[in-house]
């Protein structure tokens, strides 16, 4: 009776380390990014040009998040620096405050003019699939905005 316990449990056991081993996956930029690739292919079934245009897209934002990565380092100590002095000097940080607006803006044109590009490639069937997952997904979330 404890034999037939015990397997029961050691199998228990590898069963639940298997599933928390098989579900984890990378939560690196890059991980998170394929992943997302991978499922924007899947679910608007794109076609060999589409997922390669969808591939340089997303390395070119790794590229750039790379880029930003090095700059907010060399922000976050200078925006220490003021924080340890006497007195905050106001003009400094709202140039900080600039330099920042200035990386996110260009992010975000540059997204604009990379989502256009990717859109004109898809058909008709693909921008529905597009907008009906963009909908399910408002409905799903839409209480984390209320």
């Amino acid at each position: 009776m404890v034999k037939k316990g015990l397997t029961i449990s050691l199998i228990c056991v590898f069963i639940s380390a298997a599933l928390v081993f098989t579900g984890c996956r990378s939560h690196s930029a890059h991980g998170k990014a394929e992943f997302m690739v991978d499922y924007i292919a899947e679910t608007l079934d794109l076609n060999d040009p589409q997922r390669a245009q969808l591939d340089d897209i997303k390395e070119e934002f790794l590229a750039k998040a790379k880029e930003m990565h090095a700059k907010k380092a060399a922000m976050h100590a200078e925006l220490m620096a003021e924080l340890r002095k006497e007195e905050i000097d106001q003009q400094r940080m709202k140039e900080l405050i600039a330099q920042k607006q200035e990386q996110m803006a260009e992010i975000m044109d540059l997204a604009v003019v990379r989502l256009a590009d990717f859109h004109r490639t898809l058909t008709p069937d693909q921008k529905e699939k597009l907008v009906a997952k963009l909908e399910w997904f408002h409905e799903k979330h839409k209480h984390r905005w209320e």
